[in-house]
């Protein structure tokens, strides 16, 4: 991968989901963000909204003070279970009895299994998914 293949679709990511670009680029180069679309040679860097969503994760775990790599760990944790439940309407990363974490995706959020747990971080899917779609004329980031 170069460096120049990052500026098109990543930095344009990176903006609409308030990520910084450089810690992004360096999470990457470092092998901890492995959902990163387009890793795959021969495959296109596109964006879809599952990615975004992702990377907005990925953002707000830097801001609770997780380093870039835990944080790309656990959002790609995040990108697996939205990609297998579509509606998820929240995701939870929670610590377990035993100390250690998991993500928690949640369809139903009068019901969330992650309050059971009381240490926790949790987001709002479908308020995320509104943020990301301001404004209305922006569309996926994709490459020139």
């Amino acid at each position: 991968m170069t460096f120049a293949r990052f500026d098109l679709a990543i930095a344009e990511a990176c903006r609409i989901a308030q990520v910084p670009f450089e810690e992004f680029v360096s999470t990457v180069m470092a092998g901890g963000y492995p959902c990163l679309p387009g890793a795959a040679p021969g495959s296109r860097r596109r964006f879809d909204e599952t990615d975004l969503l992702t990377l907005y994760i990925y953002g707000r775990l830097l801001a609770f003070g997780f380093g870039g790599l835990r944080a790309g760990e656990y959002a790609c944790r995040a990108h697996a279970g939205l990609r297998a439940e579509p509606r998820a309407q929240s995701i939870s990363i929670a610590l377990t009895s035993d100390g250690g974490k998991r993500v928690v995706i949640e369809q139903d959020l009068q019901r969330p299994a992650a309050a059971m747990l009381p240490e926790r971080i949790h987001f709002d899917i479908a308020a995320i998914r509104r943020q990301l779609q301001q404004p209305a004329d922006r569309s996926a980031a994709e490459p020139a």
